[in-house]
């Protein structure tokens, strides 16, 4: 009897931990992107009010790097939707390797758009960041033959830095370094541009 108490024990402990790691599993495929497996756009927004609220407790900066593969619909319609997909595989597993802090965040922000969020990273910092997936980007020398800046895929990015306030919200961030991302693409594509105190500046080109 009692050896039988403890093999029915023993089994409910088994399936109880093999239901509970079939859920941690099944919360973690939520969160990623099914194609590039980097964070989706659900979990950057859930990761960034996290990041604004604990950073404005500690005064302490938060950087968003936005980034757009340029050319990319070219690309997709000269070498097709599969070899597009490669690319953008190829081009999220870089940037996971760039932002390897644990507290740094990679995520498919939308289409060919990537998210990189940076927590207590000052616009210096977040500038070496930019450089360092600009250059890992173009290290992968992906042939784009329809580029108009390059014969290798690149990527235009926008950076803003701020200092979270709890009575704001963290949607001015993202406008920032959309402001600067889209100032990168009418500059020319494959630069870095910031945003310093609503001002758009280009950093590199």
């Amino acid at each position: 009897m009692q050896d039988y108490r403890q093999t029915l024990e023993r089994q409910v402990q088994e399936r109880t931990m093999a239901l509970q790691q079939a859920m941690w599993e099944l919360d973690r495929l939520a969160t990623l992107d099914g194609l590039t497996q980097v964070a989706n756009r659900r979990r950057f927004d859930s990761y960034l009010m996290q990041e604004w609220q604990r950073l404005a407790r500690t005064l302490q900066p938060l950087s968003l790097i936005l980034c757009d593969v340029d050319y990319f619909k070219r690309y997709n319609d000269h070498y097709g939707h599969q070899a597009g997909d490669l690319c953008l595989q190829m081009i999220a597993q870089a940037m996971d390797k760039v932002a390897k802090r644990p507290a740094d965040l990679v995520a498919r922000y939308g289409g060919e758009e990537f998210a990189i969020l940076l927590s207590q990273t000052d616009r210096a910092g977040a500038e070496q960041v930019a450089e360092a997936l600009r250059w890992a980007v173009e290290s992968l020398a992906i042939p784009h033959d329809t580029s108009q800046v390059s014969q290798f895929v690149t990527m235009s990015m926008g950076i803003a830095t701020m200092l979270p306030l709890q009575h704001q919200l963290p949607d001015e961030l993202i406008k920032r370094a959309d402001q600067a991302l889209y100032l990168a693409k009418e500059q020319g594509r494959d630069r870095i541009c910031h945003v310093p105190s609503g001002h758009v500046v280009a950093i590199s080109a």
